[in-house]
């Protein structure tokens, strides 16, 4: 409610430049309501995700885990952040 159809499938990209972060912590930093509608995150590595065409192909071929809020990122990860 209240949040244009336009703007449901919005995917933004972020850097993340600190160390030892977990993934709620880091979905604090992007927003308030994203930390505390936080489920999970799915994370891939970088390098294992430009061998394939899109994110879909990737998820498809098992490369991408679901982690909790407790999973630290590290660097080369991507991480999707699922919240509702």
């Amino acid at each position: 409610p209240g949040v244009p159809a336009e703007r449901t499938q919005t995917t933004k990209m972020h850097v993340l430049r600190s160390n030892e972060i977990s993934a709620l912590d880091f979905a604090g930093k992007l927003h308030k309501e994203i930390r505390d509608g936080f489920m999970f995150a799915e994370v891939t590595n970088c390098f294992d995700l430009v061998q394939f065409e899109s994110y879909g192909e990737a998820k498809d071929a098992g490369i991408v885990r679901m982690e909790g809020k407790e999973y630290v990122i590290r660097d080369g990860d991507v991480v999707f952040i699922k919240w509702k």
